[in-house]
């Protein structure tokens, strides 16, 4: 077998890095392009970032009732599931530990 070029890999690994930046760079103009034109159309971030664009508008978002709705049924499930696991204990512990009454 032959030995492998060191200097070669370390070509083909910059080739690839040159080739990831240069993406990047592409995708950051593209990115800022993109922000000025919605700069320019009125809409700025802060209607982007909180839902109010009007490039989103139309889209279903999961609203405040939603979660609350969600983690509520989950905090239920929770507790009804400790009081079943909890019963049980109770009744295998009994079950394991009678008490014998002797007062009749």
């Amino acid at each position: 077998m032959g030995k492998m070029n060191p200097n070669r890999d370390t070509v083909d690994d910059a080739e690839d890095m040159m080739e990831s930046i240069d993406e990047l760079k592409e995708r950051l103009s593209s990115m800022k392009k993109m922000m000025e034109e919605r700069k320019a159309a009125g809409s700025g971030t802060k209607d982007l970032f909180q839902g109010h664009a009007p490039s989103l508008r139309g889209t279903t978002m999961i609203d405040g009732n939603f979660l609350s709705f969600v983690f509520g049924g989950s905090l239920f499930v929770i507790l009804s599931v400790s009081v079943y696991a909890f019963y049980n204990l109770y009744h295998a512990v009994l079950k394991k530990f009678p008490s014998t009454h002797t007062e009749l």
